[in-house]
């Protein structure tokens, strides 16, 4: 489980402006910015002029508005009015499996789903999120604005891994729950023998756009262990024992990664985003790697 000190650091100054730093990198190498693509309020384009209001760092500056730095020498940001909001989803597995490692998977998935969280505010889109286990536990309804933040951190620390994971009733019932359309970021570890495939269809047949990410321990895909062992499921509380050896543990490898490409298939096929997050991977070198595709960037 997470510990308060964790969270608090989402809140750190210097975290969330490195937040702001990997935004604006990643727009830059964008080719073409997707403003006006989706529905939402945000600055931009050639939609229609909406309002000012103050400079937050990490605004685009091509939406500043000079003629009133100039009378005023503050700084504003032109809205610009869009046909509606647009509804961003952070769908997060707090399933017992998600307790492994070191950090945890559990709080690096919780780091993905603060920063992304702060980033689509920061967009002026509506920011959701819900957790499931074995069904879906808790969820909170979009709401929009920087202020949000703060209450969607409140949010994250009180959820604990507990439960087993059953990934295609709890996106069903998502599906059936969520009130708007939008963006559906599911973060999970997949790890469901009962698959995840028809939860996954459900929502695109409900024309929700999606984007996968799949948060691993490195032990769970390159473990460093041998000799006689009693492997415990944490979900299941069932109990194995194994002898592992160097050709047991290649084998265990191989069908690891087979399993990985499978999943990179099926939402290839499907139009779905995946990311694979280690959690030994540097957190920065994820979020930019994340924001580089460009479908969270605008």
């Amino acid at each position: 489980m997470s510990s308060k000190n964790d969270i608090d650091s989402l809140l750190d100054e210097a975290f969330l402006q490195k937040l702001d730093m990997l935004r604006i990198m990643a727009q830059k190498r964008v080719r073409g910015l997707n403003i006006g693509e989706h529905a939402s309020w945000r600055g931009g384009g050639n939609l229609e002029f909406l309002d000012h209001r103050n400079y937050q760092l990490g605004d685009d500056l091509r939406y500043v508005d000079w003629n009133v730095y100039g009378r005023l020498d503050k700084l504003f940001i032109k809205l610009f009015q869009a046909e509606r909001d647009l509804s961003i989803y952070v769908v997060l597995d707090m399933s017992l499996s998600m307790s492994v490692g070191s950090p945890s998977k559990e709080l690096y998935a919780k780091k993905i789903a603060a920063a992304l969280s702060y980033i689509g505010l920061g967009n002026m889109d509506r920011v959701g999120l819900a957790s499931f286990n074995n069904s879906l536990s808790v969820a909170r309804a979009p709401e929009k604005g920087r202020q949000v933040y703060l209450t969607i951190l409140e949010f994250l620390l009180g959820l604990t891994p507990d439960g087993e994971t059953d990934l295609n009733s709890s996106l069903i019932e998502f599906a059936a729950s969520a009130k708007q359309k939008g963006i559906v970021i599911v973060i999970s570890d997949l790890l469901d023998q009962k698959g995840f495939q028809k939860g996954i269809k459900t929502l695109i047949q409900d024309k929700y756009e999606i984007i996968v990410v799949q948060v691993l321990d490195q032990q769970e895909r390159f473990p460093k262990l041998n000799g006689y062992l009693k492997l415990k499921d944490l979900e299941t509380a069932v109990e194995k024992n194994l002898t592992l050896n160097p050709e047991l543990v290649a084998r265990y490898q191989q069908k690891f990664e087979t399993y990985i490409s499978e999943i990179k298939n099926f939402c290839l096929e499907n139009g779905i985003e995946y990311f694979l997050a280690d959690t030994h991977l540097p957190f920065e070198d994820f979020l930019l790697d994340f924001l580089n595709h460009g479908k969270f960037v605008y």
